[in-house]
């Protein structure tokens, strides 16, 4: 039978010495030393190593865990006076608190109650732009033997390099390659660039009160950094990435519906149809002596298809192609900054390179 035991000391939190944590420090500064509850819980786990249980097949162990508690001097009066001076202080900075806020009232005719209302304010989302630490000298000093090698006048050094890709940008996309999900942050940005939500400054316009944050794009309520994760990450995880092909993001194709035409044979004449001189004068070019053309009495053409004439009959096809690396739904250079007349005169691409740099 072995046996170890331990004496333990001043264990702030627990509910035998729960009244005695406000002077818990002032213990410390007379030279005890006091425990958390998960501190103390790992010093008697201590016991059970076994280099301990080894000594206790020898005899029984006794730990003395007190910190010091019984090196302080008549220790209940210390702690009396350490809570009177507690107490003291703390009617001193209420009566200094009780009379600052009658002043006050004073100055601001009745202002002074709200001091007493409730902090609403919530915590907000901690954007961060990341760089990469830079290395010292002396620690890329195993690479000191490179030096001369190559004539670094004539070395090309990439500095930076800006990103529009299917998570919007380089910094969405490190998240999703190293973490497999978005942080609360890359989840607010998201949102923005494929705009869900918009940030607001004024009076909101169903209830008049002014708020400064984000808002919901569709409804105009206001949405709480800490929400937008919640709220919007199904869609983000929808609409961002590799996935299926998005006909809206495409022009409107769509790879169950592919477009492809046929050649088909007529064989009988077609009933005529009105066209221009210009349009009539190519159909006869390219189909010859299997067309007929003529021009009306009011001035316009007509065109008919005779028998063994050639057209092209469109078709739908299933494609067997259905998943792209497409930018973010929603996305708009517009959002950006870039002017709508910009994004008009030129094509997509272009508002890519513009955005990336």
């Amino acid at each position: 039978m072995s046996i170890a035991g331990a004496v333990i000391g001043w264990t702030r939190g627990t509910g035998l010495m729960g009244g005695n944590n406000a002077i818990a420090h002032e213990m410390e500064k007379l030279g005890a030393r006091t425990f958390s509850t998960r501190e103390m819980a790992f010093n008697i786990l201590g016991l059970l190593h076994p280099t301990i249980g080894g000594l206790a097949v020898a005899e029984p162990v006794w730990a003395d865990l007190n910190g010091g508690l019984q090196c302080i001097s008549q220790l209940d009066k210390a702690a009396a006076n350490a809570r009177n001076s507690l107490l003291t202080a703390s009617s001193i900075k209420k009566a200094a608190f009780v009379q600052s806020a009658n002043d006050y009232d004073v100055v601001t005719r009745g202002g002074a109650l709200r001091i007493y209302l409730e902090d609403t304010h919530e915590p907000l989302a901690n954007h961060k732009h990341q760089f990469p630490v830079i290395k010292s000298y002396e620690q890329l000093e195993h690479l000191h033997h490179l030096q001369g090698m190559i004539n670094l006048d004539k070395v090309v050094v990439v500095t930076g390099y800006g990103e529009i890709g299917p998570y919007g940008n380089a910094e969405h996309r490190w998240e999703m390659e190293v973490f497999g999900e978005f942080s609360l942050e890359g989840c607010i940005e998201l949102a923005w660039i494929m705009g869900l939500i918009k940030h607001h400054n004024g009076p909101l316009k169903s209830t008049g009160t002014t708020y400064t944050g984000w808002v919901d794009t569709k409804s105009g309520e206001p949405v709480k950094d800490r929400h937008i994760k919640a709220r919007y990450e199904k869609h983000i995880l929808e609409h961002t990435g590799i996935r299926l092909i998005e006909p809206e993001m495409m022009d409107g194709y769509e790879p169950n519906k592919k477009l492809f035409m046929r050649e088909l044979q007529i064989e009988h004449d077609m009933e005529p149809f009105e066209a221009t001189a210009d349009e009539a004068a190519a159909f006869k070019h390219q189909n010859g002596d299997r067309v007929d053309v003529w021009k009306n009495k009011d001035g316009s053409w007509s065109v008919r298809y005779l028998k063994g004439a050639v057209i092209l009959v469109s078709k739908a096809l299933r494609f067997d192609r259905l998943v792209a690396a497409q930018i973010p739904t929603g996305w708009d250079p517009a959002r950006y900054g870039i002017p709508e007349d910009t994004i008009k005169q030129v094509d997509m691409v272009t508002c890519y390179a513009l955005v990336a740099t």
